[in-house]
């Protein structure tokens, strides 16, 4: 008998930390609406899932054949063993509970859940192909148990003017001051904190009247703290990718608010996923068919919205962009950290045990290999040619640095081809090229340059403090130290330095908006807190 080995290697370790959602609600036999899809939705955004289901479902796309209620005892069971594991200590994952398809018993068991996470209802009343999931003493029970004082209840039109009909009949919504007016008025009677009611059943004209025949769809948000309407609109996709879309925009907006996103922003990221979703589909079925959930979703605001925004900033070449990130408020303090860091004062007192600074040769040759794939996806992403050539040219200087790398490691008797194992990074290394690489495939040009920028210019902020310290409290230090020190303190890299911060003002000659340079803020902020754990984990082997 003839066999075969075949050896698996254990990835990398990956010490990530993901909020919890837990979803209750039905199941959904054919896997686009119900517990399935939001698993799926919370999976896309990088959320873990947790379940309780209401009850199990026979259905396709064409409709709901039949359900069965879980039993009360058992929905007890699956929440206290859901809170006792994600919930009560501290730092405890859970974030956000999403409600669906409820029956009266999941209603009742879960109001007598007394805990703190911010609750997001979606009342599944009718589902896409018309079948009924829900009567009126459920709803009324719903509203007098669970929605009162909720974070968010997300209704389409036909279940907002159900939960209305609980208190007034709801009057004809013919334009777009009578939806905003009706929703005002719908959280007045349920007394949630935010209600955001779904326009999908009303197109409106350009004019702001509903028509069958409208373009466009307005979803409203009603913040009550606040007393803020925000419209949404968006254009009408006429597609029968249908199956689940309430569903899944709850969830999404759950997934978003655990990741920390605001209301706001976790509702215009999580309609353009649904959008897109619908849109990047082939039918399934002979029903309404599901969306897509496999797609990536985007979460970059200003790639996603058309927003007036009157707060351009420009930038010239005695005040760059690079100084207005680092002196940012957000990022202040942690530019000094990073560009004063102990790992550089170490090395210019002589302060640094060889092994540590061995160690770092050891991280730095894998973050260098991660970094020329950063300019191969930033040359795939280049608006000219000439940008291209540019990542391109770069790529060939890493490589280059690479090389020396391995000349420096093998002088100390550590030869990639032979030692691969000597060379494996450690959790800050892996945690700083996973979210490079996470911003290649997100991010535009623009982004993915801010993205690298702390590197190059904080390497050289970094070798200027070396030099200074240098000169303050001259001491003799091994050259392995002082080649390091002299190397990013030298002309030529400060020459790179200026070059660098001239080639990323280009980018915003002709300004950007606040919106975005926010979000590019985040983005350098957060990469320059990984450059001080790469360097604070060199200090602590």
């Amino acid at each position: 008998m003839k066999t075969e080995c075949i050896n698996i290697k254990n990835p990398n370790a990956k010490d990530l930390t993901l909020p919890v959602v837990m979803t209750i609600a039905g199941s959904d036999s054919s896997g686009g609406a119900g517990i399935e899809a939001d698993l799926k939705t919370f999976s896309a955004f990088g959320v873990y899932g947790a379940t309780c289901i209401a009850a199990l479902t026979a259905q396709n796309t064409c409709g709901v054949k039949s359900f069965e209620k879980t039993s009360q005892g058992l929905i007890a069971k699956i929440l206290k063993a859901n809170l006792e594991d994600f919930y009560g200590y501290e730092n405890a994952p859970l974030k956000v509970i999403k409600t669906g398809m409820l029956t009266k018993e999941a209603i009742e068991e879960v109001a007598k859940c007394d805990i703190e996470v911010k609750f997001l209802i979606d009342p599944v009343m009718v589902s896409t192909s018309g079948s009924q999931l829900f009567d009126l003493e459920g709803i009324k029970y719903c509203v007098e148990h669970l929605m009162n004082n909720a974070f968010l209840i997300t209704p389409n039109v036909p279940e907002a003017k159900a939960l209305y009909g609980l208190f007034d009949s709801p009057s004809d919504i013919t334009n777009l001051e009578d939806f905003k007016q009706f929703i005002v008025k719908l959280q007045g009677h349920i007394k949630c904190q935010n209600l955001l009611v779904k326009g999908g059943h009303i197109p409106f004209d350009k004019d702001g009247k509903v028509s069958k025949n409208g373009s466009q769809i307005i979803d409203i948000l009603y913040e009550a703290e606040t007393d803020k309407l925000t419209l949404f609109r968006s254009e009408y996709i006429n597609s029968e990718n249908t199956h689940g879309t309430g569903c899944s925009l709850a969830s999404a907006i759950s997934a978003n608010i655990a990741n920390g996103r605001s209301l706001s922003d976790a509702i215009v990221i999580s309609i353009d996923f649904i959008h897109t979703g619908m849109l990047q589909m082939t039918k399934l079925g002979h029903g309404n068919g599901p969306l897509n959930h496999n797609i990536t979703p985007c979460t970059q605001i200003t790639r996603i919205t058309d927003m007036a925004d009157n707060n351009i900033l420009k930038f010239d070449d005695n005040h760059t962009f690079i100084d207005y990130l680092t002196s940012h408020p957000k990022v202040k303090q942690t530019w000094q950290n990073y560009v004063e860091h102990p790992f550089v004062k170490r090395l210019a007192e002589n302060n640094l045990p060889f092994e540590n600074f061995f160690y770092y040769l050891k991280q730095d040759y894998h973050y260098l290999i991660i970094y020329a794939r950063m300019h191969g996806l930033l040359a795939s992403k280049a608006p000219t040619y000439q940008q291209t050539h540019a990542a391109a040219t770069i790529i060939g200087e890493i490589i280059t640095e690479v090389e020396h790398h391995k000349k420096r490691l093998k002088a100390y008797n550590v030869d990639y081809e032979r030692d691969i194992e000597k060379l494996q990074p450690g959790k800050a290394c892996i945690e700083y090229c996973d979210y490079l690489l996470d911003i290649g495939q997100k991010e535009d040009f623009l982004g993915i340059k801010v993205a690298l920028a702390p590197c190059l210019h904080g390497y050289a902020e970094a070798g200027a403090y070396g030099k200074k310290l240098r000169t303050e409290n001259p001491v003799e230090i091994p050259e392995v130290y002082s080649g390091w020190l002299d190397e990013y303190a030298s002309d030529w890299y400060s020459k790179a330095d200026k070059e660098g911060r001239l080639a990323l003002n280009a980018l915003v000659r002709d300004g950007i908006t606040q919106g975005r340079a926010d979000e590019l803020v985040d983005i350098f902020n957060k990469v320059s807190q990984l450059e001080i754990n790469f360097w604070s984990e060199v200090l602590d082997i």
